[in-house]
């Protein structure tokens, strides 16, 4: 398994960069998991296949969850620093004396 650029521990909680970091563990874990499960499938092991199979679909559920969280976060994060929009004059018109 290849290392990936993001390591959870090198970031605080709240940063979204850590749940990048967490979802990119968590899909190569996936990956490494999909691997093994070609290995069960040709070695006709049909239990390592199935508990292989529901910890990568787990795997795969958290990082979606995770997702969402990071989009939600980003999203506030977004409309916090956009300017309020009764406070700005509207363009094209010209203030009254």
């Amino acid at each position: 398994m290849s290392a990936f650029p993001l390591n959870p521990d090198d970031f605080t909680y709240g940063d979204p960069d850590k749940l990048r970091a967490e979802i990119a563990a968590l899909m190569a874990a996936v990956g490494m998991r999909s691997n093994i499960v070609a290995d069960y499938a040709a070695l006709r092991d049909d239990a390592g296949l199935r508990y292989t199979l529901r910890c990568a679909a787990a795997e795969f559920r958290v990082a979606l969850s995770l997702l969402g969280d990071l989009t939600e976060q980003t999203e506030r994060t977004r409309k916090r620093q956009q300017p309020d929009a009764a406070a700005q004059p509207h363009s094209g018109t010209e203030a009254r004396r």
